[in-house]
């Protein structure tokens, strides 16, 4: 108790939130599940590989057909160093479902399901984080009081909603590589620190598979740095002896140095300069909307309990993501690690928030989807019909040769979203109270509706411009037909001139042809942006690429000198 003449104020007590029992109403379990199933879905369906993903898809390949080592992975001669367990994964599941799904969508299996992981271990820790006294509302005034789980849950459904609506999962959680297992992996390790109180040992498992994870995708670097900050974040408890959780960060430290070293520790930073200052805040402002306004309103009107068990390990892990990418030259991979505790941060903004800061994220839900809606319904129609007739313009400069079908099913799915949008835009306007998510509904719906709309009306033609197949087919038809005239038997090999190991990858695939492994090799063809040298010794057999690549043009070279056996 302080006194007149006692030195210093006292401290202010932890603000918690006041709430109506309405506010913490439940979200319908069929329609959560069918959004997170219209978010997950498109991007990882109906597409071939592109050269965002194409360079792991090749590696998982050609380990599940035992053309390459599953510890030291190699690509026609380059090693392909980090993310073994991202190969690991897709090739099991490649041998395992590629007879019946292809080898495509066999590979990206085990990405999804990672997404899957990440956005349910999010809720879970948002959840056992609310359940937490310190994180608890204020028992009402008049009424029955609200029941713990009731408010944890309705946190946790804000949670997922919010880590839907970031527009940097989009793109980077939508793809087969090691950042999804990364997401993932943060997510469990979150859980497992949100269960440290109740359930050491599972905390400690949770915490040691997740920093695990991390080291065996590229990622050691981060795992170290993490395990290091959680030690801190997790003081009392190591002061406490807790030895599973001790065990779990030795194996986390251990896991860490070991994939570093065998890496090379290749991870260079530096200090940033005002450029860099200036691109972090310019990628990360859109990147992780809308989370980052509602995590930093939640701190601020949390900031008397930043120390809290419910707020320091989000804080603590999101702010270590976004250094680490500032000093990586904001990566935009390691960006993607802060959302899942910026997410849980935003949900404990949600019940301090005030209407109108809900109201403008509504509205801006509302027009830049509606908009954004509409532009992607108007392209499809400029295809369809031709009209209007400059975006149909656009499209036949960008994607030369593409043909147009209906497709009956994408068209059904389509408007049905369309629809259910326009649907959730009239209950969120309704005057009626609604529960704690109310603010999250518009902009993750908002986000999954244009994905749904891109991932059926445009991915044909987006397919066509960025997909390697037509490209692979039409080379190993060239070589085919010049090998038959030249009556050469055997497996042709061609030599790469001046492309990346990204492209040779996906020809490689698509053509099933092999790339030289050595420069002194003396192949029979040559491929890539330029003549091979001596010019004199090759003949121009074949000339191409994607459509609407002009810088991308490829050339294909037959041997005039016939090679060395």
């Amino acid at each position: 108790m302080s006194s007149p003449f006692s030195h210093g104020q006292t401290r202010r007590p932890p603000v918690r939130p006041s709430l109506q029992p309405g506010a913490v109403g439940k979200l319908s379990r069929p329609l959560l599940l069918l959004l997170c199933a219209a978010y997950l879905l498109p991007g990882f369906i109906g597409r071939d590989p592109w050269r965002t993903d194409g360079l792991s898809f090749a590696v998982m390949w050609q380990m599940a057909q035992g053309l390459t080592s599953w510890f030291h992975p190699t690509l026609y001669g380059q090693a392909v160093s980090g993310g073994w367990l991202a190969h690991w994964l897709g090739a099991g599941s490649i041998q395992l479902l590629g007879s019946w799904l292809g080898p495509v969508l066999a590979s990206r299996l085990p990405f999804m399901l990672a997404l899957a992981a990440s956005m349910n271990l999010t809720w879970y820790a948002a959840f056992h984080f609310a359940r937490h006294d310190d994180a608890q509302p204020v028992r009402p005034a008049f009424g029955p009081p609200i029941a713990p789980n009731d408010y944890a849950r309705a946190i946790a459904d804000g949670v997922l909603l919010t880590l839907l609506a970031t527009l940097g999962l989009l793109g980077r959680g939508h793809e087969a590589s090691t950042q999804v297992v990364q997401l993932a992996a943060v997510s469990g390790i979150l859980l497992g620190v949100s269960l440290l109180p109740r359930k050491p040992w599972k905390s400690a498992s949770l915490i040691a598979t997740g920093l695990l994870c991390l080291a065996l995708t590229a990622a050691g670097w981060f795992a170290l740095l993490l395990s290091f900050t959680l030690g801190l974040v997790l003081w009392g408890s190591l002061r406490r002896a807790n030895w599973a959780l001790m065990l779990a960060l030795a194996i986390g430290v251990l896991s860490a140095l070991w994939a570093e070293s065998q890496m090379g520790w290749m991870l260079r930073s530096k200090w940033p300069d005002l450029d860099t200052l200036a691109n972090f805040f310019r990628i990360g402002l859109w990147f992780t909307w809308p989370a980052w306004p509602l995590a930093a309103w939640g701190l601020w009107r949390w900031r008397e309990s930043l120390m809290a068990w419910h707020l320091r390990p989000a804080w603590a892990l999101a702010a270590l993501a976004l250094l680490s990418a500032l000093a990586l030259g904001n990566n935009d991979k390691v960006f993607l690690l802060a959302l899942p505790p910026l997410a849980i941060l935003s949900g404990f903004a949600l019940p301090v928030l005030r209407r109108a800061g809900l109201a403008a994220i509504d509205w801006f839900a509302v027009l830049f989807y509606s908009l954004l809606a509409l532009v992607v319904w108007v392209m499809w129609l400029a295809m369809f019909i031709g009209w209007p007739a400059k975006p149909a313009a656009n499209i036949a400069r960008l994607a030369p040769g593409f043909q147009f079908s209906l497709d009956p099913v994408a068209l059904a799915i389509s408007l049905f979203a369309t629809l259910a949008w326009g649907a959730v835009v009239v209950w969120r306007t309704g005057r009626h109270r609604h529960p704690l998510w109310k603010g999250m509904v518009l902009s993750a719906s908002g986000v999954t509706l244009a994905w749904v709309l891109v991932g059926s009306l445009w991915m044909p033609v987006l397919n066509y411009a960025s997909t390697y197949r037509n490209v692979g087919r039409e080379v190993a038809h060239a070589v085919q037909s010049a090998s038959a005239l030249s009556m050469q038997v055997g497996s042709p090999c061609l030599q790469p001139v001046a492309i990346d190991l990204t492209t040779q990858a996906l020809i490689g695939y698509w053509s099933r042809l092999d790339f030289s492994a050595s420069r002194t090799a003396q192949c029979t063809y040559a491929l890539g942006a330029r003549a091979p040298l001596p010019a004199s010794q090759w003949r121009l057999i074949w000339r191409g690429g994607r459509p609407g690549d002009r810088g991308g043009t490829l050339y294909l070279y037959q041997r005039l000198v016939p090679s060395r056996p």
